[in-house]
């Protein structure tokens, strides 16, 4: 057991999440993946230059000595003649800055009167221009934790980098369609306690993201970075956590990475190190420092006065939405459906169909699914229409998981998938007809009244096709006469 307090556990994380907006932060493309085959393929090398202190950043300097060759795929309505740096940024986004403003309210941040936009060098080829355009909205904020308060020291707006497609030696491509879209950045003070702790802050953080309803969702949407360092060690960065449940893994890894080094009586450097799917961490380049940045020259400062921030509302907070949703739901669904992907999608939902089937199958059942190798790719749409199929009693709800299993695998929709496994609902009936056959076919549990297995055989046959209750109360019926 670690003594964290003992060994000077220092620990802050960073929670970059992407917004769901109608275009990116600095020109009117599609903030989204695209689908189709690039239209344009430019090639790069990229150069650093002295930020605002005139010096070079070492690790930008250690990137440039790669010499690497870059690829940028163009798309065409995903990336314009901004993306790919020939031509000046247009003003920042108002929808994006609203949000990140409402961000640093719920986290009672101080807002500067001028928000003034920086560049910061990136020469990875993340970013086409060498750079990455970020501003500071809030600073001095707070989170309460079950732990204490931890500082905010900063909430910034950045752009999305590009993604790597492939990369083959010393050439990389990048699709320069993620480039640019609205991200917001919130960066604590060294105030975590312990793995457990940083855990808690970085769900916490999403959740007030999230709670804007401008969250994009899906996988990659949040990363972490994380921040450790121990006595007698040094401060290393750890980029790119996308699962919380590695989080902690990925801090104690660390903290055994540097106390492993400090017993062989080497000392620990301070590095930029990735994390991996299996918690543990590699090194790709020294820690940048303040050398990289240097103002933005292409836009002005944004004003920000009293009539600007008056229109700014602070929307519910996770825990309103808790005890509002206590209100017809067990605390235990309470929870998972708030730490959800899907609870935009709940909040839609609920209020047209029974919620205890929105939220267990928006949890429960997804959840399963997925642990059995099933990618749920299903819109708010088309689980709209499977609810509604519930509710007429078109389909019984003990079907869901079968027809959703079925959309996912072969991307049909849902009233296909419902003719395809054969669920429609039978009427009370063909329901009958069933449980007679079965009655005559087991005469020995029903001479001796086991309902439980004659009940399990009934289920099996009409495999989600009418509600368990009713098949209940017609077993019962029946093996009384």
């Amino acid at each position: 057991m670690i003594d964290y307090k003992k060994i000077g556990f220092k620990c802050g994380l960073e929670i970059h999440n992407r917004l769901d907006t109608k275009t990116k932060l600095f020109c009117n493309c599609k903030p989204r993946f695209s689908e189709k085959q690039p239209i344009l393929i430019i090639k790069r090398k990229l150069r650093p230059v002295a930020g605002e202190l005139g010096q070079v950043d070492v690790a930008a300097m250690y990137e440039y000595l790669r010499d690497r060759t870059f690829f940028y795929n163009c798309y065409n309505e995903e990336t314009c003649l901004i993306c790919i740096d020939e031509e000046p940024p247009r003003v920042i986004n108002k929808e994006v800055l609203e949000i990140a403003l409402q961000i640093t309210k719920m986290l009672k941040a101080d807002i500067p009167n001028e928000i003034h936009i920086m560049r910061k060098i990136v020469i990875d080829g993340s970013n086409v221009c060498s750079f990455q355009r970020t501003a500071v909205v809030g600073l001095n904020g707070v989170l309460g934790t079950s732990l204490g308060k931890v500082g905010i020291t900063n909430i910034c707006l950045e752009e999305e980098s590009a993604g790597i497609v492939k990369q083959d030696g010393d050439e990389i491509t990048y699709r320069l369609d993620r480039l640019g879209i609205p991200l917001i950045e919130i960066g604590t003070a060294p105030d975590i306690k312990n793995p457990e702790h940083a855990k808690e802050v970085a769900e916490k953080l999403g959740m007030i993201v999230r709670s804007t309803g401008k969250s994009q969702r899906g996988i990659g949407v949040t990363r972490q970075d994380v921040n450790v360092s121990i006595k007698k060690g040094a401060r290393v960065e750890i980029k790119g956590v996308q699962e919380l449940d590695i989080l902690q893994d990925v801090i104690e890894n660390e903290i055994k990475r540097q106390l492993g080094l400090i017993e062989k009586g080497e000392t620990p450097k301070e590095e930029t190190r990735v994390a991996l799917e299996d918690g543990t961490t590699k090194y790709t380049r020294p820690l940048p420092g303040g050398e990289r940045l240097y103002p933005e020259t292409d836009l002005a400062p944004i004003i920000i006065d009293k009539k600007l921030l008056s229109k700014i509302r602070i929307p519910e907070t996770w825990e309103q939405k808790a005890k509002r949703f206590s209100k017809f739901l067990p605390k235990e669904m309470v929870n998972q459906i708030i730490k959800s992907e899907y609870l935009e999608m709940f909040e839609k939902l609920h209020k047209k169909y029974d919620p205890l089937l929105v939220a267990s199958t928006l949890t429960s059942t997804t959840v399963y699914l997925r642990r059995s190798g099933i990618d749920v790719d299903v819109s708010e749409e088309q689980f709209d229409e499977l609810f509604s199929c519930v509710k007429k009693k078109e389909v019984s709800k003990e079907a869901i998981p079968e027809i959703l299993e079925i959309m996912s695998k072969e991307k049909i929709l849902v009233k296909d998938a419902i003719e395809e496994t054969g669920l429609k609902v039978l009427s009370e009936n063909q329901l009958r007809e069933i449980v007679r056959k079965i009655l005559r076919k087991h005469k020995d549990l029903v001479e001796k009244e086991r309902f439980s297995p004659l009940m399990g055989l009934v289920m099996k046959e009409v495999r989600g096709r009418i509600a368990g209750n009713m098949v209940a109360k017609v077993l019962k019926e029946e093996m009384k006469k």
